[in-house]
């Protein structure tokens, strides 16, 4: 078996057609491997709809480059979605790769072939054994000069992934990740390795992030949303892959530590841990800050 590691790439074009009810999905050459139009009984059909569609389409393309990554037996992957409308939610369609084991390069392009195979006659339905050909063990294929709607650099120019490991004496935040994450770890009995850890991971994702750490108590608590974490660490596939970990099964680790860090911050709570914990942001000393409060929807 080919070992991929973190070099396989797989390129798709997408596209949907709101007037007929169509989509396609095409591989790197243009060549058509999914096209036909939508059932009344799916459940992404557009219904008309223009940007509908080609979020459909385009979440169509996730899923089956999700299928051909795990059928080439590769852990991760790059996926290279080419389409044609600028107005996609690139956070929903990022979220989602990244759920499928997926880095998403997601670029806006005229010259795109799926664009004719909407308008084909009849529907090809992709075929099961040949989708781990679509996998490359490396990037074989130039990156076009796209604009990325993710971010609208050329991706030479993305930040690098910065290591998730740092050095306390040149780490600014090492006491505010430390009293955060004591606020649920402080009286951990009962608390499994699984909880410890994920509180570990939350309190990194929610403070470390390329914009900043939060100010105060509810920016921080405005961080636990899944989508929003996407849109901030796209391009570090180690924070990517812990998101898809922690919002993923039955009860997701994300929610569970939505509740508690909300409730241990809540300002009806009288006990001394809430009364301390509402302290943590006013007495830890930092220094000024460019975070972001919105969420991203």
């Amino acid at each position: 078996m080919t070992e991929y590691g973190n070099d396989a790439h797989i390129w798709l074009a997408a596209a949907g057609d709101g007037l007929s009810d169509t989509f396609a999905v095409c591989g790197a050459e243009g060549r058509a491997i999914w096209y036909g139009p939508f059932l009344d009984a799916d459940v992404d059909h557009p219904h008309g709809d223009r940007a509908a569609a080609a979020m459909s389409a385009a979440g169509r393309a996730i899923w089956l480059a999700g299928r051909a990554r795990e059928d080439a037996g590769a852990g991760k992957a790059t996926l290279h979605l080419s389409v044609s409308d600028d107005e996609l939610d690139a956070v929903t369609l990022a979220c989602t790769a990244s759920m499928a084991g997926l880095a998403l390069d997601l670029v806006v392009t005229d010259d795109n072939p799926a664009l004719d195979w909407c308008h084909a006659f009849g529907r090809l339905d992709w075929t099961p054994g040949q989708l781990g050909d679509l996998v490359d063990p490396t990037e074989s294929h130039g990156t076009p000069a796209l604009r990325s709607i993710t971010g609208g650099l050329d991706p030479q120019t993305e930040p690098q992934e910065r290591p998730v490991m740092h050095d306390n004496a040149l780490d600014p935040w090492t006491e505010l990740r430390s009293a955060l994450e004591g606020l649920l770890l402080h009286d951990a009995i009962g608390m499994d390795a699984k909880m410890r850890h994920a509180v570990a991971a939350v309190v990194h994702l929610t403070v470390d992030t390329p914009h900043g750490p939060p100010e105060d108590a509810e920016e921080f608590l405005g961080r636990f949303d899944a989508s929003w974490l996407v849109a901030s660490w796209l391009g570090h596939d180690t924070e990517l892959s812990l998101i898809a970990t922690l919002a993923a099964g039955e009860i997701p680790a994300l929610s569970w530590c939505e509740l508690m860090f909300t409730t241990t911050l809540a300002p009806w709570s009288t006990s001394p841990v809430a009364a301390h914990a509402r302290r943590v942001f006013t007495t830890v000393q930092r220094g000024k800050l460019g975070a972001v409060r919105a969420h991203v929807s």
